[in-house]
Formats: structure tokens, sequence, C-alpha cells
């Protein structure tokens, strides 16, 4: 498991506005059986929010439709609720998403 890979995980415990049930997600780390994720939605809406990164369907990443990754979701699950691998994304996708993360956190 390594940064970058979309896998469907279980985040059934979600309350409020929060992603909850089995979707996908992208991999920013795993380390002691946690892995800490952004989730993804199909949600256009959530496309205008701040800290979001559209991610296009592709062969590569596995998806089914077209995503936003919800960067301001940014979350932890054991690695029993991951479920298994779909695919990962493009090295550009990834500087995309890590600029965004520099963003996020006021990371110069």
């Amino acid at each position: 498991m390594k940064k970058g890979e979309i896998w469907f995980v279980d985040l059934a415990e979600g309350q409020g506005h929060e992603q909850k049930g089995v979707r996908p997600c992208i991999i920013l780390r795993k380390i002691y059986g946690v892995a800490c994720l952004i989730p993804l939605t199909s949600s256009d809406t959530r496309a205008e929010m701040a800290f979001t990164e559209f991610i296009p369907q592709t062969p590569q990443n596995g998806l089914t439709q077209d995503s936003i990754a919800l960067i301001f979701q940014i979350t932890a699950a054991t690695e029993e609720k991951l479920k298994r691998k779909i695919g990962e994304l493009s090295q550009e996708q990834l500087e995309a998403i890590d600029n965004q993360l520099k963003e996020f956190f006021k990371i110069k």
C-alpha cells in the first residue's frame, strides 16, 4: 500500500456531512496499521468547495465515474476497513493533491 493508491474503504461510521459507507479513498500514508485517507465523492456540487480536487475516471485509477477528492475531509481508518485496491492516481494528480494539502495545512 502506497501513497496515491485508490482503495475501497468502509467509512460506515460517518456523521453529518462526513463521507460514509464503502467508498473509494486515496491513500496518503499507512503507518502502524492505520491508513490516512482522502475520501472521494461523485457529487458535482462538492467540486465548488475549497480543498477539493477533480479526479476524472481513467483505467489507471479504476474509478467508475468522475470523482472529487475531499481533501478537507482527511480521515484515518484501520487496515481492516480497507477492502481492496482499485487503482492509483497519475503523478500529476498526486502532485495536485500534494499542493492542496500544503495549502490546507499552510505548509510553505
